[in-house]
């Protein structure tokens, strides 16, 4: 863990939570990167001399940091608040989170949450046909094969369905398209109401083994075709089960009522070779 980053200086409080401002304006040195991952931050005493504030309003705003994952403490002769990032399984996890309030309590669209989905994934499956490597095709192969499983529940498939999902995002090797990806995925157990009764799972498992040979194979365009397909497939579900109602007629927060799935949480990524 390094020494403290001079780049971090305390502002004047207002008449606001002082705890909360104090959390903000260390939130805000982090996105601006005056303060780094483990950076250490002034000791509780010379926060609240810097701040004149007390120690305990110091001890709540570190709680408040600590709450959304931005410090961890140490004890010890080397101890201290440190600076820590969060991997980007957990930021998508809290995105897909707000991304579920929101569209909970807004008027987004299904049609809107496919046409996102189906964008970037597109993306996605081309860059993993061209930068997959042996550990992507057996997490995806490893998808494919337990959705299979016929004594499996359909939450279960679902779960095996993200899954696939998810290690595509993650063979494409570009964490600032994985972000959206996941989280519009963490998000699908909702949407996923809409078809789930006319889900046939050979049928599906098919789709998805052929977007993996494609993706094996190193073929971008094939890949892109096989995913096509696969989008198109589900597109003729959502249109059946709504029948005379169109995907931009649905809002999200509409189906938060429906059969509810299990939360779906991505697991770790795996740690980077070297």
């Amino acid at each position: 863990m390094s020494e403290p980053t001079s780049g971090f200086r305390p502002r004047r409080l207002t008449r606001a939570s002082a705890a909360t401002q104090i959390a903000d304006q260390v939130r805000d040195a982090i996105l601006r990167g005056e303060l780094s991952a483990g950076a250490r931050l002034p000791s509780e005493h010379e926060l609240a001399e810097q701040y004149d504030v007390s120690r305990a309003t110091v001890r709540e705003a570190i709680k408040l940091l600590s709450a959304a994952r931005l410090v961890e403490s140490a004890r010890g002769a080397s101890g201290g608040t440190f600076v820590v990032l969060p991997d980007p399984a957990t930021v998508a996890a809290s995105i897909g989170d707000t991304l579920s309030l929101w569209f909970a309590s807004g008027s987004t669209s299904l049609a809107e949450v496919s046409e996102a989905r189906e964008a970037i994934e597109r993306i996605c499956v081309r860059l993993a046909a061209q930068r997959r490597d042996d550990d992507d095709l057996r997490e995806i192969r490893a998808a494919v094969e337990q959705a299979r499983d016929p004594d499996a529940d359909l939450d279960l498939f679902l779960r095996r369905d993200l899954e696939f999902h998810i290690a595509i995002c993650r063979a494409a090797k570009n964490q600032v398209l994985e972000l959206p990806m996941t989280a519009i995925h963490l998000i699908r157990p909702w949407t996923n109401v809409v078809v789930f009764e006319l889900l046939d799972r050979e049928l599906i498992a098919a789709q998805h083994e052929r977007i993996l040979a494609a993706i094996e194979a190193g073929d971008a365009d094939a890949a892109e075709a096989a995913f096509d397909e696969h989008i198109a497939h589900l597109a003729a579900l959502r249109a059946a089960a709504l029948r005379d109602r169109g995907e931009d007629e649905v809002a999200i927060a509409a189906l938060a009522g429906g059969r509810p799935h299990p939360a779906i949480v991505p697991p770790r990524r795996r740690p980077a070779a070297g």
